[in-house]
């Protein structure tokens, strides 16, 4: 399956909702805050792991970014 981003006017997001709806297409609809370069990245199976173990508290903390540095 191919995933394309397409930006519409806020006029306009409606008729192409519908159009999208009658010829079968999936739309998945993107919050308009966002930037679209950070629209059309979506983050692989890797990256989704990784941010939850940081959001459970798994991650490695260091004091700064020298001894960040440090240690690779």
């Amino acid at each position: 399956m191919e995933s394309y981003v397409i930006n519409v006017p806020d006029k306009k997001a409606n008729l192409v909702k519908q159009l999208l709806k009658e010829l079968g297409v999936k739309i998945s609809a993107f919050n308009s805050d966002f930037d679209s370069c950070e629209q059309s990245h979506m983050p692989n199976k890797e990256t989704i792991k990784a941010i939850k173990e940081i959001k459970a508290g798994k991650g490695v903390k260091f004091a700064s970014s020298k001894d960040l540095f440090s240690s690779i």
